[in-house]
């Protein structure tokens, strides 16, 4: 699972005991095909990473992307109080990791180097989009 972490800009500089931390608070979800897991405009509490499966990403009810295993949607979530920007809904029988805001945030004020990491991060990729 750390592999799959590492992938996420978010946690992809943190070392095996900040990994560790954040891995112990990750759920196992599972979903049907063709499942809204959420809607664009709803409030964002989580963030996911596909374990197995494919969700499609649709703005407007137009299809912008498909994610498969080990890609993440969602995470902006753990940092932001901003609505979804799209609706996620799943294209086959999805198992998908899954990071509560609140969990995350807890491991923020108790944990230094992934809130320095993080707030880089978030920062950076705000730049970006900017």
């Amino acid at each position: 699972m750390q592999e799959i972490l590492k992938n996420i800009p978010f946690f992809a500089e943190l070392g095996d005991d900040d990994l560790q931390a954040i891995i112990s608070k990750i759920q196992m979800e599972y979903f049907a095909a063709d499942h809204v897991i959420f809607e664009e405009g709803d409030t964002g509490d989580k963030m996911y990473i596909i374990k197995r499966g494919q969700v499609q990403v649709l703005r407007d009810n137009t299809i912008v992307a498909v994610l498969s295993d080990n890609q993440f949607f969602g995470e902006m979530a753990l940092v932001s109080d901003e609505p979804r920007n799209a609706t996620l809904k799943t294209v086959t029988d999805v198992e998908v990791l899954t990071l509560d805001k609140e969990d995350f945030r807890r491991l923020l004020e108790t944990n230094a180097s992934i809130a320095s990491i993080v707030s880089y991060e978030v920062v950076k990729r705000a730049n970006a989009n900017s």
